[in-house]
């Protein structure tokens, strides 16, 4: 039950990847859900076998998850133009994956860091 509840939110977005994507363009709607599918998998196989979760891996997946998410939700609702703003603003679509997987590992190492510090902290 908790592997559902954890992987739900990951799905969802995937969803919203696939719906703003369209039908026609499934290679793109694959590698725009990469980053998501990482964070996921990261996730799942951090969940297994720990009493605590890893806060590097979770960073990872929540900020690779949300900047996709927040793209392709400003992408539908044209916030600021980021559809209409220009003939070639379609081509983020191929670099927001990169993107996302860099904001994950900064807040993913960022995360581990602290954690790390922590428990080093908390150690007599």
């Amino acid at each position: 039950m908790r592997t559902i509840l954890l992987a739900t939110p990951f799905l969802l977005a995937m969803a919203l990847v696939v719906y703003v994507q369209g039908g026609d363009a499934i290679g793109f709607a694959a590698w725009n859900a990469l980053p998501m599918l990482a964070g996921l998998g990261l996730l799942l196989v951090g969940h297994r076998g720990r009493r605590t979760m890893p806060w590097g891996r979770v960073a990872f997946a929540a900020v690779a998850t949300l900047f996709m998410v927040w793209f392709h939700l400003s992408w539908l609702f044209d916030w600021g133009g980021a559809m209409s703003g220009s003939s070639t603003s379609a081509l983020a679509f191929i670099f927001m994956p990169l993107w996302a997987f860099i904001l994950g590992a900064v807040a993913g190492a960022l995360a581990w860091t602290i954690q790390r510090l922590a428990r080093l902290r908390a150690m007599p």
